[in-house]
């Protein structure tokens, strides 16, 4: 690949930064639905690099005996080799193991260089490689989610990789997590993890349709030099428990990789008598996660969303940020926020999920970490389905509804308007998009049509902020799918993922 233009330079933290220049890339996920392609695409991956004009685009490949549009519904950027370029992962959670024709799923890690991403070396796992723990089997959803860090502190990220779909004996959709660990030659096999709840040390017991893994994250939560690893089951005791379900599992990093002593697990049930608003309750708790430092004490808070929530409005949705603990997690360490907070700006209604949609990081310069929230489903007026973030600010005593901020595609320095359908907030990623601190964020808006596009067909787009003292700047820009169109390929609902520290969740 040659890359043209001259690279800009940045000074800031990066999280997505492929080309080694300082500023973060764009990665993300659409529909390949208009295409001139041999093969039938299952997934396009679109990288917009910030030095020069180039895109990169990657695709799935079809099964001749079909299968779903999985390529890239997960999609995570970490530095894998320690060679300070971002190397980019994408999970395919229906891909065909070549050997025994299951729909199993794989990932495919693509290494990062001074010129971009380097397609011809490529790495490849699925649970028929040598040294990946465990069997292909028919929709085991390996590499549905996917989450990035260094678990074992040796300064090359790790990759902690999903398969919720796997079954633990006779148990189908239990779930299970594989870990695969960085080195000098990138991801590889040797020394690998897989985790499932009927190991001893791991919370809770394996059941049908937990679907452990549903949700990962990788971030610190105590201060030592190993970053920990936090788990979502959010079907975790569905229709069993009438006071909230879902469960999220916390297992701290070491020398050796993640370790099971001193795990510890909260359930939605579990947070009840803490969320301190009548009618609430943590409806599949785990959906969606992230890791930041909101308090600025050294300490990850471990943030998990639950947009199917009841607050008391049917699928209104909920964040509950656990307070982070040398000793773990604790349903009694856990602030919880919907729209009903103090502060928050909006009112909750039915279908809105807030929490859809979860990134980390800190936009406003002060070293605490803000939680940026989405809410797609969020009406807008009158108009359904139009979208809404909220960006929740980190303080000194750790989340608040204090001065959050919420914007919706009618703000004035937001391009479009608010149109039935655009789920605005659908996926959100906080990336350092100018070179310099505080970070910034990008926001997909799914649904979103523009010219051109065929009525019910949308191209989607992404709108970018920039962080400042203040919160969320708005940069009246857009890139929607349609701008991405070539004679081979027009991405649609583009923005359905976009490459970040995590990815996984439901798709809205």
């Amino acid at each position: 690949m040659a890359k043209t233009g001259t690279p800009v330079r940045g000074t800031g933290g990066t999280r997505t930064d492929f080309d080694g220049d300082g500023v973060d890339d764009v990665a993300a996920t659409g529909d390949p639905s208009n295409y001139n392609l041999p093969l039938n695409p299952t997934g396009v991956v679109s990288v917009r690099y910030s030095s020069a004009p180039q895109v990169d685009y990657f695709f799935g490949v079809l099964a001749s005996d079909g299968g779903c549009g999985c390529f890239g519904l997960a999609l995570v950027a970490g530095d894998f080799n320690g060679d300070r370029y971002d190397d980019l992962a994408i999970g395919d959670m229906d891909e065909v193991d070549p050997g025994n024709k299951t729909h199993a799923g794989g990932v495919w890690v693509i290494p990062g260089s001074s010129a971009g991403l380097v397609v011809d070396s490529a790495k490849h796992f699925n649970q028929s490689s040598a040294g990946v723990p465990g069997a292909a089997e028919n929709q085991d959803r390996f590499g549905g989610t996917l989450a990035a860090g260094d678990i074992n502190g040796d300064g090359r990220e790790d990759l902690a990789i999903g398969a919720w779909g796997e079954a633990i004996g006779t148990k189908t959709e239990a779930g299970s997590v594989t870990v695969l660990y960085g080195g000098s030659t990138g991801l590889t096999a040797t020394g690998a993890q897989f985790l499932q709840q009927d190991q001893a040390g791991v919370p809770g017991a394996a059941e049908r349709n937990d679907k452990f893994g549903f949700s990962l994250a990788i971030g610190k939560v105590n201060n030592n030099r190993y970053n920990d690893l936090v788990i979502g089951a959010p079907f975790e005791n569905d229709g069993v428990s009438w006071n909230g379900t879902g469960m999220v599992t916390l297992m701290w990093g070491s020398p050796t990789g993640v370790s099971s002593a001193g795990a510890t697990a909260v359930t939605g049930a579990g947070i009840l008598g803490s969320i301190g608003q009548a009618g609430t309750y943590a409806w599949y708790l785990g959906e969606t996660l992230a890791i930041g430092d909101v308090n600025g004490d050294g300490l990850g808070e471990v943030v998990a969303g639950a947009p199917s929530a009841q607050t008391p409005h049917i699928y209104g949705g909920l964040v509950a940020v656990f307070t982070g603990r040398t000793a773990g997690l604790s349903a009694g360490a856990v602030r919880v926020v919907t729209q009903r907070t103090a502060g928050v700006p909006g009112e909750p209604e039915d279908n809105d999920r807030f929490g859809a949609s979860l990134a980390t990081g800190d936009v406003t310069g002060d070293g605490r970490a803000d939680v940026l929230v989405g809410s797609p489903g969020e009406e807008v007026g009158p108009t359904d389905e139009g979208g809404v973030i909220t960006l929740l600010k980190g303080s000194a005593s750790g989340i608040t509804g204090s001065g959050a901020q919420a914007f919706d595609q009618n703000h004035p320095n937001i391009p479009g308007t608010v149109e039935r359908g655009d789920k605005f907030g659908a996926s959100v990623a906080v990336l350092n998009l100018n070179g310099t601190g505080p970070l910034d964020a990008v926001v997909a808006s799914t649904g979103e049509e523009v010219a051109g596009d065929p009525a019910g067909y949308p191209s989607g787009s992404i709108v970018p902020f920039h962080g400042s003292t203040g919160g969320l700047v708005p940069q009246f820009v857009s890139w929607s799918g349609a701008s991405l169109r070539t004679d081979r390929v027009w991405p649609q609902r583009y923005g359905l993922r976009i490459a970040g520290p995590q990815s996984g969740g439901g798709i809205y």
